[in-house]
């Protein structure tokens, strides 16, 4: 299809009653632009997620609705430490308590890229950190993608809305490469079919539970930030 004018694209959003703010870095369907929704909020797309007869506002959707699970113990007066990896649809997290592993979870998310970001930086801002009261959060850096260019820079997004939310909390964090967490850990493959197999089955080892690979992962970006950033976790881990 032939790339749409600025013209085109305003006669396209304003069928569902939505304005163009700007699309300066407009060059096909998967090309992020900023709207504007009916009730005024502001928040960016492109218009592959808006052709979907599903799409609404991120801001408006009375979808997104989470509530903190019951299993999550409380934190009292123990170091917590909440970790993640890197995914916007799969989005596995971990929680150690002074070095033990009290709680795994993966969160899944649909809908466009950007309603997914919004639901993300919900959880974090006010489960995550609100209602779980992190002393450190550790989170995975962003790294070359084999699907291309759209998923990075997809995850560059999160990686920025995750930065924003911990330094808007004023909660101390670290954003670790991917060879580095998995150095310690033990687990650099050739592949990264072979990361994921190497993942559960050092998170089987050290802790008898059986997870899906992106649980596997943040439990053991968690087990790296613990023995990094407090004396409890390198006792705990003999590192």
């Amino acid at each position: 299809m032939a790339k749409l004018s600025i013209e085109q694209i305003k006669e396209e959003l304003a069928k569902k009653n939505f304005t163009l703010i700007d699309a300066a870095g407009y060059e096909n369907l998967e090309s992020f632009i900023t709207i504007q929704c009916p009730k005024q909020h502001i928040t960016q797309t492109n218009l592959k997620s808006f052709r979907h007869d599903s799409y609404k506002c991120p801001c408006c959707d009375k979808t997104i609705d989470f509530i903190n699970p019951s299993d999550v113990p409380q934190k009292g007066n123990k170091y917590r430490l909440i970790a993640f990896d890197q995914a916007t649809q799969k989005f596995g997290l971990s929680i150690f308590d002074d070095g033990q592993l009290v709680y795994y979870k993966l969160f899944t998310f649909s809908g466009s890229a950007v309603n997914r970001m919004v639901k993300i930086r919900r959880v974090i801002d006010e489960i995550v950190i609100k209602q779980w009261k992190p002393d450190y959060i550790v989170f995975e850096d962003i790294q070359g993608q084999q699907n291309g260019y759209i998923t990075f820079k997809t995850l560059a997004m999160l990686l920025g809305v995750v930065s924003e939310v911990c330094q808007a909390n004023d909660i101390p964090y670290e954003c670790v490469s991917p060879n580095v967490w998995r150095k310690y850990a033990g687990t650099c493959g050739k592949t990264r079919e072979e990361e994921k197999i190497l993942s559960i089955a050092v998170v089987k080892n050290k802790y008898n539970i059986k997870v899906t690979d992106d649980v596997a992962e943040a439990i053991l970006i968690g087990r790296y930030g613990c023995a990094m950033h407090y004396d409890v976790g390198k006792i705990a881990f003999g590192k």
